[in-house]
């Protein structure tokens, strides 16, 4: 028998209602999307001021390394995995969105599974993938993995759950497998999707990721699948994103 399970709605009705003492207070003097986004930015911060120098001493001579951008819990070994915060397997703590600490023509493979969508479309990325273009090598490759918008759209547009339960994907409940809730409407999920609470900061398709890559220097941009890649050892896909995901190879061609 299946265990029942709150909506997205009274989830979210339940976590205001379980606020007490200081946190309800500081909840009510911020909301909870603006004060995760200023305790982000002063941990950035902090993890930028800790940092001298631009390039990490540790690699300043490397060459061919393999870069796992956002790598979370989930780092790869014999991969220099960065990430903003401290977790398993991460080798560096590092705000990319700012920069990346290796020198130029240093990196053989650069892989950023859903951070992408994490960062300004029209600030913050553009930054990203000058410095991105800087530390790979001529035919090094960027793998840019983020949730595919367009696939979601064409989902919803159908006008029935089945095709967008196996995309996210969603239990027979519509249970969601990273969240935990359930979800009444279509297009409550689309807006998990593409705001999760204004962590998200871009919805992309590949043309307009094609676009904005060859606007910052990458010429060769390939659609790709889960698991194909134009180097095979930078495809480190995790599968568990590969129903929702698109994929997008841009190879520095000198």
């Amino acid at each position: 028998m299946a265990t029942e399970v709150d909506d997205f709605y009274t989830a979210g009705v339940k976590e205001v209602g379980a606020r007490r003492g200081l946190r309800a207070l500081l909840f009510q003097a911020l909301p909870k999307p603006l004060f995760k986004q200023i305790k982000f930015e002063l941990d950035m911060l902090a993890v930028r001021l800790s940092r001298r120098g631009r390039f990490h001493k540790e690699y300043r001579a490397s060459k061919d390394l393999l870069v796992n951008v956002g790598a979370g819990d989930v780092g790869k070994e014999g991969w220099v995995n960065v990430d903003g915060y401290q977790a398993k397997g991460i080798t560096m703590r590092w705000d990319a969105r700012r920069s990346l600490p290796f020198p130029d023509n240093s990196v053989r493979g650069l892989f950023a599974e859903h951070f992408f969508e994490h960062i300004d479309y029209r600030q913050e990325a553009p930054r990203f993938l000058a410095e991105a273009h800087r530390v790979l090598r001529d035919g090094g490759v960027l793998r840019i993995i983020v949730p595919d918008a367009e696939k979601y759209l064409k989902a919803y547009a159908n006008g029935d759950w089945q095709t967008l339960s196996s995309i996210r994907p969603l239990d027979p409940q519509r249970k969601d497998f990273h969240f935990g809730f359930k979800y009444d409407t279509r297009m409550e999920l689309i807006n998990v999707v593409f705001r999760q609470e204004q962590e998200h900061k871009f919805a992309y398709d590949f043309e307009t990721l094609e676009l904005l890559l060859n606007r910052n220097g990458f010429k060769k941009v390939i659609r790709q699948s889960f698991g194909q890649c134009v180097d095979p050892a930078v495809c480190i896909d995790l599968e568990v994103r590969a129903s929702e995901s698109l994929y997008v190879d841009a190879v520095k061609v000198g």
